[in-house]
């Protein structure tokens, strides 16, 4: 196998623009690109700019239904009441109570 180094241009049309020597016999090659770091490359990910794209994907609102909610709930393992010991209507009736607590002379 012989190597051939050349210098060569990707032009906006996304076409690799390049001068190949006299003498090349036809067939198939493998071409390497080598692509120079560009400044913006050179900045850290966290600290780039978001792109349009971006945050319109970001924006995007997508709700979803209530058993949607629901299967995400099962597929987590808890619905939040369980963390606290209790159904949610226990904890309704005990948060009544207490405002009834509070608001009593």
């Amino acid at each position: 196998m012989t190597l051939i180094q050349l210098t060569g241009r990707i032009n906006d049309a996304g076409e690799l623009e390049l001068t190949l020597p006299e003498g090349l016999p036809s067939g198939e090659v493998q071409v390497t690109l080598e692509i120079p770091a560009i400044a913006a490359d050179d900045t850290p990910w966290e600290e780039r700019p978001w792109t349009d794209e971006e945050l319109a994907a970001l924006s995007k609102i997508e709700p979803k239904t209530g058993a949607e909610v629901a299967a995400w709930l099962e597929q987590v393992g808890t619905t939040g009441w369980e963390t606290l010991g209790k159904t949610g209507e226990e904890w309704v009736e005990e948060q009544r109570r207490k405002h009834q607590d509070k608001t009593r002379w």
